[in-house]
């Protein structure tokens, strides 16, 4: 009698498994997608805006791979972070990525990080954000002032910093410094603990439009000389306007120093992924376009002229559309 249910018992588990067979026939397995993080900054920036809304439309293209946004402290962070794999790719601005991959600049003493370059994004403006209540209207009024210059360690700190200096500050001297990330900076700015905040993003950036909402904001202006000096000795680094209106109650023009953003992967990142990556973030770039008006300039020409060494997933992709 055992012997018969046992038998019994096999006869319908191999019934199941030919029903479920064939059930499935001629429906394709579900392809299992790559995963990688992509490292952005605050929510309150723009690498995190832009950086989600590329990953939205990646996801949503792409059979192979999902990219899972993460927000960080910004450059410096997602650097490092790449650098031992945990993110396999990050938001920096250009310079950041070639001191980082050559071992040069603020990376001269720690050593070279194992990165590599992907795509330009878009140009980044460095700005400086007060309320017009603090009677602040120059870099030269922020002498004696409590003042943001961007998180500690990260390549801002520098442009901040060359920025003052050119104006005959000394930045550990002559301001009260804080080192405070986009959105935290932003905050206290609001809450008035601390008088103007340095940031480099794309315009409009979200927290000062949040701010500028129900603040009367005023955006300082850098000096033509100055511009040019800061440019000249700095060649990442270029001049660039903030058109008025681009944020409530800006009624001129604003001269800033503007720098490339980047997307950049982890040496040890499989090429397939960033090639996929790549791919689908140009092609796919209309549907996620309105996202931010930055996305604009994120173009196939723009997008392969990085200045550090290509990864050899993005690389491909670029050799494949006659672009290197």
């Amino acid at each position: 009698m055992k012997k018969v249910l046992v038998s019994l018992l096999v006869l319908a588990m191999v019934g199941s498994a030919l029903f479920a067979t064939g059930s499935s026939e001629g429906q394709p397995a579900q392809q299992q997608k790559t995963e990688v993080i992509l490292g952005t900054a605050g929510t309150a920036g723009t690498y995190y805006v832009v950086g989600a809304a590329m990953a939205a439309s990646v996801n949503k293209n792409s059979n192979t791979l999902n990219v899972v946004v993460q927000p960080t402290k910004g450059s410096m962070e997602n650097l490092n972070l790449a650098n031992t794999n945990d993110i396999q790719l990050g938001f920096s601005n250009s310079d950041g990525v070639y001191w980082a991959a050559t071992g040069t600049g603020i990376f001269a003493k720690s050593g070279k990080l194992n990165i590599k370059a992907v795509m330009n994004l878009y140009r980044s403006q460095a700005q400086m954000v007060t309320l017009k209540k603090s009677g602040i209207k120059t870099y030269g009024d922020l002498r004696g002032k409590k003042v943001n210059l961007g998180p500690s360690g990260q390549t801002i700190v520098e442009v901040s910093k060359s920025v003052l200096r050119a104006y005959g500050i000394d930045p550990e001297k002559d301001i009260t410094p804080f080192y405070l990330a986009v959105d935290e900076g932003l905050g206290k700015l609001k809450d008035g603990e601390i008088d103007a905040s340095f940031f480099v993003a794309a315009a409009p950036t979200a927290g000062v439009v949040n701010i500028a909402s129900n603040t009367d904001i005023l955006l300082v202006d850098i000096d033509k000389a100055v511009l040019d000096k800061v440019t000249s000795d700095f060649p990442f680094y270029g001049k660039g306007v903030i058109p008025a209106g681009t944020y409530k109650g800006q009624d001129k023009d604003v001269n800033v120093v503007e720098m490339v953003t980047e997307i950049f992967a982890s040496a040890k990142a499989s090429e397939a992924a960033v090639y996929e990556f790549v791919k689908q973030a140009l092609e796919t770039q209309p549907q996620y376009v309105n996202a931010h008006v930055s996305i604009q300039e994120i173009q196939p020409e723009f997008a392969s002229k990085t200045v550090t060494e290509l990864h050899p997933g993005a690389l491909k992709y670029y050799k494949e559309k006659g672009l290197r």
